[in-house]
């Protein structure tokens, strides 16, 4: 019988595990100031419309612009670049947010500009 000990690549990937457990949004909206698309489900649009207190085709037209992949919707930017829900530094949506902004860090994140991982990428390289 062999031990195994787990390889570095193991160990990583349980450390970021153990990470995302422990994330905490601090709610700064960093995230909604990075380029990019947020892509919108029928769910996402449902959902914000009613939010918003709007008919969906109004928060279309409203809100959203064509997908780079020309099959859905995504979040219009602000002229800065900013998500179009972003107001005084929050999102104006927050409870209704789009499944992708639900899914931040754990289904993407990015490398840097995020305090919240920065602080636990700093935690974790001690």
């Amino acid at each position: 019988m062999s031990i195994h000990s787990p390889s570095n690549n193991s160990r990583q990937i349980l450390t970021m595990e153990l990470a995302e457990r422990s994330f905490k949004c601090q709610q700064c909206g960093a995230c909604c100031r990075w380029s990019g698309h947020v892509l919108l489900t029928e769910a996402d649009i449902t959902r914000l419309a009613a939010a918003a207190e709007l008919l969906e085709e109004q928060f279309i037209g409203r809100y959203t612009i064509l997908a780079a992949n020309r099959r859905q919707l995504s979040l219009a930017d602000r002229p800065d670049g900013s998500c179009v829900l972003l107001e005084e530094g929050r999102c104006a949506l927050y409870e209704a947010r789009p499944a992708q902004c639900r899914d931040f860090p754990y289904g993407w994140r990015v490398a840097e500009g995020c305090p919240a991982l920065e602080a636990l990428d700093e935690t974790s390289a001690v």
